[in-house]
């Protein structure tokens, strides 16, 4: 059983992990629990895996009484999630972080199954920091967040990654020229819920780029909220664009880019990685523990990444330099080769062989 969501940056580890485990094992039997309103209650499906749905709701930023109800929703996630683990006999719960997870991690405890957690960023949630006292293995795709659970039952793999990432890598054509007559490609990624930040502020960057010379097409993943309001926008900033709320097919959008502009969720921050692709990064301001920055900054420590938190967006001084970079074609391809060289293309398999190990005793 893989259990998470809330977001994409839980359902894609999970995607990654299920992929490389039926490389080895193609008779694996996988469950993937989530909510019901999370984006994992459409895309495990439509992976073609068994999602079931477990109830349980945020912790963080909902006030007193919303912490109390959480904890009801927990109280019935953990029956839920026991019931589903004895109809599908699961030897093994791998928790990938969020409170879509607890009570699967807690249910396995309960019933005297081996559980891993995994935790992808930089500083670790809440839920994870108070499942790591039960959980028998803890993965971590930064060391730093080591800090935060029992250190000698933690190991960091890296974060995993789909392959689909990592052939847009090969497929991704040579650094954008200003003499080559096609625009200048951006992708937008706001995260699987989108960031109204980058929403509101991305347009006008990109009508500033294309005055100093860079002319610019961007596709721009906007979260559900948002999607007329930018698609207008860039048509007033005279920027072509692609604007969807959620990009399904993510690895094509990477092949297209020749820089992008992200929150600093660390999947995908682990996705440019795996692509090469150069980056501006701007944490979400409004994320749990300020999380976001801290995988920026770890980040920025392998890679010099580009990231600036929200409070210090400068769009002329941003342009300025996104401008001098993009029309520096050594400058860009350095970029995104620093960027590949903070990938781990063995963390799946880092991960399945400590779930191996797990299992067997």
């Amino acid at each position: 059983m893989i259990a998470g969501g809330g977001t994409g940056g839980h359902f894609y580890p999970g995607m990654a992990l299920v992929e490389a485990a039926r490389a080895s094992w193609p008779a694996l039997e996988v469950t993937f629990v989530g909510t019901a309103d999370g984006p994992e209650a459409r895309l495990v499906p439509a992976h073609g895996l068994r999602f079931a749905a477990v109830a349980g709701a945020p912790y963080y930023g909902v006030g007193t009484l919303g912490r109390v109800r959480t904890l009801d929703r927990l109280v019935v996630g953990v029956a839920q999630a026991r019931r589903v683990l004895r109809t599908v006999r699961a030897q093994l719960v791998i928790g990938l972080g969020g409170f879509a997870s607890a009570g699967a991690v807690l249910a396995a405890r309960s019933l005297g199954l081996p559980s891993i957690l995994y935790e992808a960023n930089a500083t670790a949630g809440l839920a994870n920091r108070l499942l790591g006292r039960v959980a028998d293995r803890i993965l971590l795709g930064f060391g730093s967040a080591t800090s935060d659970f029992p250190a000698e039952r933690c190991h960091t793999t890296g974060i995993p990654v789909r392959q689909a990432v990592y052939r847009a890598a090969a497929m991704r054509p040579s650094p954008w020229t200003a003499t080559s007559g096609q625009p200048f490609r951006v992708l937008v990624l706001g995260g699987s819920q989108g960031s109204s930040f980058l929403n509101a502020r991305v347009p006008g960057l990109l009508r500033a780029l294309g005055r100093r010379g860079v002319p610019c097409a961007v596709q721009h993943q906007t979260g559900d909220a948002d999607a007329g309001a930018v698609r207008a926008a860039y048509a007033g900033a005279d920027v072509l664009a692609e604007v969807a709320p959620f990009f399904d097919d993510v690895g094509a959008a990477y092949e297209r880019a020749d820089f992008a502009i992200t929150c600093a969720g660390a999947g995908t921050l682990a996705e440019l990685a795996a692509a090469g692709i150069p980056a501006l990064a701007v944490p979400l301001g409004c994320a749990a523990r300020d999380h976001q920055r801290a995988n920026a900054q770890a980040f920025a420590a392998v890679t010099r990444l580009w990231w600036i938190p929200e409070e210090s967006w400068d769009e002329p001084a941003m342009a300025e330099r996104l401008a001098g970079l993009a029309t520096d074609p050594a400058a860009l391809a350095a970029a995104g080769a620093r960027m590949r060289s903070a990938a781990t293309p063995m963390a799946a398999r880092d991960v399945l062989d400590a779930c191996e190990q797990l299992v067997r005793g």
